[in-house]
């Protein structure tokens, strides 16, 4: 292509190089998300943003403006998905149990075959218990004891998750008898936990090795026990009431 210029007056013809036309990849059109999409997304940020300024501030100084702020949405989001605060921090333990949960499955399967045991559930179980963000979960526990709020919105979520727990170590750990190893589960996380808040106020690590030796010396005392027969001796007791009863 040519184009014409004066240098000193004088008409002069050059050279102008022509670019080709870069070549367009193909057109991205961006996806909508759906409403419920958005809404999920939101409620997802919310209960991150929520839980990470629990565990790093605490109950006392935690406010929902400041979970707006870390979550990038306004104080009426916050409340589309949460009506009062005491259903956001049930909403938050349960975000919180949920993850604990599914991160106990993954690490419990990646154990060797052997150790996919009773023993094996219970040290992974240690292992959760100490988790720091379990802390702020069990700082709810204390401040529902004056806030019945709370307290309603928590029981159904703690009920549910310590159910799961228990169900989930039955089908994990084949005993023959599922009843005994919900039973021990059960035992295992209420002796836990309460080590764990006493250590709150008081750490001790001699308390933490000998809870864990003595409840390593009673699982396997469980195991080497005969299997319970829970359901057949609950319908024994009925029996034997029901013929000591005075019949019409």
């Amino acid at each position: 292509m040519f184009a014409t210029c004066y240098v000193l007056g004088v008409a002069v013809k050059t050279v102008v190089p022509v670019r080709s036309p870069k070549k367009r990849g193909p057109t991205m059109i961006p996806v909508r998300r759906t409403q419920e999409q958005r809404r999920t997304a939101t409620r997802g940020a919310l209960l991150d943003a929520a839980l990470d300024r629990l565990v790093a501030a605490g109950l006392s100084a935690f406010t929902t403006p400041e979970v707006c702020r870390r979550a990038g949405v306004s104080q009426g989001a916050l409340f589309k998905h949460f009506s009062t605060k005491a259903e956001l921090l049930a909403a938050v333990a349960e975000h919180l149990f949920e993850q604990l949960r599914e991160r106990y499955a993954t690490a419990f399967l990646a154990l060797a075959p052997k150790k996919r045991n009773l023993r094996g559930g219970l040290a992974l179980l240690w292992n959760q218990m100490l988790d720091g963000r379990l802390a702020a979960a069990f700082e709810l526990y204390t401040a529902a004891r004056t806030d019945p709020e709370l307290q309603g919105r928590l029981a159904p979520v703690v009920r549910a998750h310590l159910s799961q727990i228990e169900a989930f170590a039955a089908t994990l750990v084949d005993l023959g008898d599922p009843a005994r190893v919900r039973s021990m589960t059960g035992l295992a996380i209420s002796a836990i936990q309460g080590m764990v808040l006493n250590q709150l106020a008081l750490p001790d690590a001699a308390q933490v090795r000998q809870l864990r030796r003595d409840l390593d010396a009673l699982g396997a005392l469980l195991l080497a026990a005969p299997a319970l027969k829970a359901r057949d001796s609950r319908k024994s007791d009925v029996v034997s009431f029901s013929r000591s009863q005075p019949h019409g």
